[in-house]
């Protein structure tokens, strides 16, 4: 069931392998779900699931400047587009901060990016967020 869902969400030049990403990707999603609070976990999820796939379009369609196989303009789209759900979830600086890092690991070409992307974001969320409280209080 598994190798059947991911022939199906992967690319035509992964298809002779197990495709791995949809499984990081869940269970990047199911990690988010148990660690984080549920603002916080919401938010890396629209990081990953929205800015990831928004910095890979842009930046095969329009990318001219390249770093280690990725786009600035791909890092700057996903960027925009990750921060934007966020705003509904989070403060500003928060959501900011989470995509600003998650989309930095998209940039990085980091191996499992699926998985890290919701992580570190939700971490560094949760740690600004913290951080945050202490300061007002």
């Amino acid at each position: 069931m598994i190798s059947r869902f991911t022939l199906k969400m992967s690319r035509q030049d992964e298809r002779s392998h197990f495709v791995a990403a949809p499984v990081f990707l869940a269970l990047g999603i199911i990690l988010s779900l148990i660690l984080f609070p549920r603002n916080i976990a919401y938010s890396s999820i629209a990081i990953v699931a929205i800015g990831d796939p928004v910095a890979a379009y842009v930046g095969r369609r329009f990318g001219r400047m390249h770093f280690r196989g990725k786009t600035w303009e791909g890092f700057a789209a996903g960027t925009l587009a990750a921060f934007a759900p966020t705003l509904l979830l989070v403060p500003p600086f928060i959501g900011a901060l989470g995509s600003i890092v998650g989309m930095m690991l998209e940039l990085s070409g980091i191996i499992q990016d699926n998985l890290a992307i919701p992580l570190s974001s939700g971490i560094s969320m949760l740690l600004a967020s913290m951080l945050l409280a202490l300061v007002i209080h």
